[in-house]
Formats: C-alpha cells, sequence, structure tokens
C-alpha cells in the first residue's frame, strides 16, 4: 500500500532522504545535516513543499518541489523524486509524481526542471515518458590533492600579483574591513547574471546571501579568496565544508568582466588549492556546466577529473492536467 506523507524537518525525515539519495549514488553521498542545511538557506519567502513516500508502512522515496533562490520567476520550479532502488517499479514514483503535479497546480508554473544522473536509467525513462526534455548537463569533478603537482603553475599567482592586484582570504579582509561583506555582495551582484543557469537569475537580498557565508552553513572564510585592486573585488574564488569528508566544496568563482583574461581566476584556486593542501584534505569537488567550458578548462588543467553527469531537463507544463 502506497502512502505520502508531508515531510517533518527533523531529523527522522532528512535521514530518510539521506538514506534514499545514498543508495542511488553512494560514489557521491550527502548527509542527513547536508539536507538540513540546504533547507535553512533556501529563501522563506519562497515556495519549498517535500513529501515522504512510504511502500507498505516504510519509507521508500520523497518528492519535492521548489522555487530556487537565485530566481525570481514563480513560473520555475525546481523538482526531484527520488525513490530507492529496492522498490521501484512498484508505483511510487508515479504517486509521488501525481502528487507533485497537484500539489503545485495554484502556483500554475510553466516551466519544471529536474536534474537526473546520467546512470539512473530507471529516472531518465520515467522523465522521459513524462516530456522531459535534456536541456544542458553539469558534471561533478574532483582534485586529488596527493597527486596535484604544483609545478606547472609557478609564477601563475605572481603574475597577478605583479598586476598589483592582492590575493587575500575573506578571513582577513572581513577582519581588516567592516565593509567587506556589503562589498562582496556588491560583486556578486554584478557577476552572478553571469552563472550558467537553465532559469533566469535574480540576486537574493542581503539578508538571504548572507546565509550562505555563515560558518554554520560550512562557509570556509580562511580558504575562500578575493581578488583586489585599488580597494575593489574583482575577482573571488570560494570553498565550502562537506560534512563528514575530507573533501571541501567550491563555491563560487567568478572574475568581473572587465578584468577577465588576466590569469586571475587560475590564481585564485591555486590559492584555494594550497588552503585545502596545508590542512591536509583529501580533495576539492566543484561542478561544471556544459556552458561554461572556459571554466572546465581551467580545472581540467588543474587536475579535475570528471565524475558523475547530471543530465538537466525540461518540460513545460500543462497546468490543466495531471499525467
Amino acid at each position: 500500500m502506497i502512502h505520502i506523507r508531508p515531510f517533518q524537518h527533523q531529523d527522522a525525515d532528512y535521514r530518510v532522504m539521506a538514506d534514499v539519495y545514498n543508495a542511488l549514488a553512494p560514489d557521491a553521498p550527502l548527509s542527513a545535516i547536508e539536507w538540513r542545511i540546504r533547507d535553512e538557506i533556501h529563501n522563506p519567502n519562497l515556495p519549498l513543499c517535500r513529501w515522504i513516500g512510504e511502500l507498505d508502512g516504510r519509507a521508500g522515496g520523497y518528492a519535492e518541489y521548489y522555487q530556487p533562490t537565485w530566481c525570481a520567476d514563480p513560473t520555475h520550479l525546481e523538482m526531484q523524486i527520488v525513490v530507492h532502488p529496492a522498490v521501484q517499479g512498484r508505483g511510487l514514483g508515479r504517486a509521488l509524481w501525481q502528487h507533485l503535479q497537484m500539489a503545485w497546480q495554484p502556483l500554475r508554473p510553466h516551466h519544471i526542471w529536474l536534474k537526473v544522473r546520467e546512470d539512473w536509467q530507471a529516472g531518465l525513462m520515467f522523465a522521459g515518458r513524462r516530456q522531459f526534455h535534456e536541456s544542458r548537463r553539469v558534471w561533478v569533478s574532483r582534485l586529488d590533492l596527493a597527486t596535484f603537482d604544483p609545478q606547472p603553475f609557478s609564477g601563475s599567482i605572481e603574475r597577478v600579483t605583479a598586476q598589483q592586484i592582492e590575493l587575500i582570504s575573506f578571513a582577513a579582509l572581513a577582519t581588516a574591513d567592516q565593509g567587506f561583506w556589503q562589498q562582496l555582495y556588491e560583486f556578486e551582484r554584478q557577476t552572478t547574471g553571469d552563472v550558467p543557469s537553465p532559469f533566469p537569475v535574480t540576486m537574493p537580498t542581503y539578508d538571504q546571501w548572507i546565509k550562505l557565508y555563515q560558518p554554520d552553513h560550512g562557509a570556509l572564510w580562511e580558504g575562500s579568496f578575493a581578488a583586489v585592486h585599488e580597494g575593489q573585488i574583482v575577482g573571488i574564488s570560494t570553498l565550502e565544508t562537506i560534512d563528514d569528508s575530507t573533501d571541501v566544496e567550491v563555491g563560487f568563482t567568478a572574475v568581473r568582466r572587465d578584468y577577465r583574461g588576466r590569469g586571475i581566476a587560475l590564481a585564485l584556486k591555486l590559492c584555494t588549492i594550497a588552503y585545502a593542501g596545508a590542512q591536509g584534505l583529501s580533495g576539492i569537488r566543484t561542478d561544471n556546466d556544459s556552458t561554461n567550458l572556459a571554466m572546465w578548462h581551467i580545472n581540467e588543467r588543474l587536475g579535475f577529473r570528471r565524475g558523475p553527469v547530471w543530465i538537466v531537463l525540461h518540460r513545460c507544463e500543462q497546468n490543466e492536467e495531471v499525467t
């Protein structure tokens, strides 16, 4: 018997999410704490709805839809349905899908976005039967710090600093300048529009944005660096912790348009690599969008190796019917 109930924002249900997801992605697990942090940094003024699917009294999957924090257009929703491989093929995914469609009807979304891993064949077939079509791809890549060779990049940082551009950690900048966070926010306002995205990107409010840089949410101020020229931030590369892991993750790397082509992104990434190595960490992970090959080429040059590929799928929602 299938039963769908509202998600409870408590440890038990976050563990359900982690258990179901990790059964499908054992090579890139997410802990219950990471799922909770994702909810904490979501804009509370935007929709985020989630349900647990139970089969014969036991949790076997979950489904959610939400309007991304970085998207001000309410006609765009992201969704996810994840069913434990042990109970796939028994109707739970179909029931969760129908529940989602009914639940988001009052919002009348026009665009539904879904990410499915390339090796999740059942998920790809499920999406294809529901008129989802591929939009782009995003792959996870990892740099093994034990094998990283800095020699080919000798002089890269010096070539940037020779341009009177300083490379300074967020921790040092925040200590020296009370206005640092506001300046960083303005920098990201200028550069966020260049981030590859399937939906229109809009900068959140300062109060919402600053949540991303709280240490409790994984931000590493000492391992995140800004390029500063004549007192202005012209580039950044940030690192975040991954719960219960000896790896760290790249948060955001960006360079102001009028400063590109000067080696700043590479120099900033070398600073983050040096920090991670000095901390005795094992690796650095990052995501690369198939529409941002320039950043991938930098990462590939540094030694990042491709891992799981996510296919970003799009469906034009027909609000008058449930399929």
